[in-house]
């Protein structure tokens, strides 16, 4: 089954490809973040890293294997790539002081 982001905080839509019967949430909280500082947007980093990657399945190995699946690697970079998207444009906007 392939996993599509949709949602991410405040019913923000990602993923315009995601199939609504399928479709699984992520949500990633930064309201309490000042995203125009380093340390904000560092913390945001680290917040989608471990989101991402409970999201995708990446700590989760089969037994006798330590190898994560092709899906959840497909998975965790799509889904990465996508929240740094959107992300990105909440950031400038922190940036430009909105």
């Amino acid at each position: 089954m392939k996993r599509h982001l949709i949602a991410m905080t405040a019913a923000a839509v990602l993923g315009a490809a995601a199939t609504p019967a399928v479709a699984e949430t992520l949500s990633i909280p930064y309201k309490d973040l000042n995203l125009a500082s380093a340390e904000g947007q560092k913390a945001l980093d680290l917040r989608i890293e471990s989101a991402v990657r409970k999201f995708c399945g990446m700590n989760e190995t089969t037994t006798g294997s330590r190898i994560v699946s092709g899906e959840s690697r497909q998975c965790y970079a799509e889904t990465k790539k996508q929240a740094h998207e959107q992300f990105a444009a909440i950031v400038d906007r922190h940036r430009l002081g909105g």
